[in-house]
């Protein structure tokens, strides 16, 4: 793991805040910008040839050449033959995903997660319900199943409130692996907007319901947005429902353990806990249509799958008292289950290395070219 380690700190750097925000500097920057972009390019769209790569970068066929040879030699590209070619032959590429790993850490107390995924973001392995005082042995086993040549890039962790094992703790077990964190509800973002739901004009809101409490990711314009001090998405505490309780209680995984449990019928509990939940997330949607105005807001965590189903259903089915009459939720943006198995906490977790030391920053692949073309071409 060390070997691989050093190797891929000095073949894939951190691109400096500098180059993802603004022009190139010097060959290396423009280099390392451009092949993030191409990588990009080839995980959203697939298999490219090099005329494909270099009308959308804006380069010309032989700075392309050498973008594809620089990835080819990291081992994160592989080509063929274009199947239907005929007189010419035309190769195309696309990304070798088993050129490198990086593992993701759900730390919450009551939900420890491991997950090993590649470099397409396909999940390799995964441990689920892991004793806190097990996930790193858990995630250090995780990474001994890597493919043999695959570069490890790194560790993320997916932090909350009721974390069982230390960031520290982590940063030291798996030294020298960088480690990145962050709270869980932006990496349950970063998941979705690479592998899930996909961005969507205006973002997207993840409505995160764990058994720590209730929190949002937001992604706009393709980052996720964390607020001026770092707060923003902290809707648990939001007061919902007709009797004015936290949204986090309305939306309690316990509570609900605690009806099924309790009661006889489980369609019949679920359908009268969705009820209530309903009158909570409501509110909470109808606050976030009005302010944030996202594309698509999706619910997940800790919740069954059915569960919340009947939560969102009964959610758009409510009627909405407006100006102190009732009107529909047509008005409001999209409204759905995550995709994703517990929203994708640790699968996100795991893509911040990917994020880090493979991909551009999102808004960059909106300006074209990605840089001067007679530059360009001498990277």
């Amino acid at each position: 793991m060390t070997g691989n380690h050093r190797s891929a700190t000095t073949r894939l750097r951190r691109t400096p805040s500098s180059i993802k925000d603004g022009p190139g500097i010097n060959h290396g920057d423009i280099a390392d910008h451009n092949s993030r972009i191409a990588l990009e390019l080839l995980r959203v769209l697939g298999p490219l040839t090099r005329r494909d790569l270099s009308q959308r970068l804006g380069l010309t066929e032989p700075a392309i050449t050498g973008i594809l040879r620089r990835l080819e030699g990291r081992g994160l590209l592989t080509s063929r033959r274009q199947s239907g070619a005929s007189r010419y032959p035309v190769t195309e590429f696309m990304i070798r995903p088993e050129g490198c790993v990086a593992l993701g850490l759900r730390l919450a107390r009551r939900a420890a997660t491991a997950v090993l995924v590649d470099a397409a973001g396909n999940v390799i392995a995964e441990r689920h319900d892991v004793p806190p005082g097990e996930l790193i042995d858990a995630g250090k086993a995780l990474l001994a199943l890597k493919p043999a040549e695959a570069e490890v890039l790194g560790v993320g962790a997916a932090l909350s409130p009721d974390d069982g094992v230390s960031i520290d703790a982590v940063r030291q077990a798996f030294a020298p692996l960088t480690v990145l964190a962050n709270a869980d509800s932006a990496t349950a973002a970063t998941a979705e907007r690479l592998i899930g739901a996909g961005d969507r004009d205006g973002g997207f809101v993840s409505i995160l319901v764990t058994r720590s409490g209730v929190r949002a990711g937001l992604s706009i314009g393709g980052r996720p947005f964390h607020g001026m001090h770092g707060f923003a998405g902290g809707i648990g505490a939001m007061r919902t429902g007709q009797n004015r309780a936290p949204l986090a209680e309305g939306l309690s995984p316990d509570r609900l353990d605690a009806a099924i449990a309790a009661g006889d019928d489980r369609e019949a509990v679920l359908a009268n806990w969705a009820r209530d939940a309903a009158d909570h997330l409501l509110d909470a949607v109808v606050a976030i249509s009005g302010v944030v105005v996202p594309g698509l807001i999706l619910i997940g965590g800790d919740l069954p799958d059915d569960a919340i189903d009947a939560v969102v259903a009964e959610t758009l089915a409510a009627p909405v008292a407006v100006g102190g009459r009732p009107t529909t939720t047509s008005w409001m943006p999209p409204l759905c289950r995550s995709p994703l198995p517990a929203s994708g906490v640790a699968l996100g977790a795991a893509l911040l290395p990917i994020v880090e030391f493979l991909l551009p920053d999102p808004r960059r692949l909106r300006e074209t070219p990605a840089q001067p073309e007679a530059v360009a071409t001498r990277a």
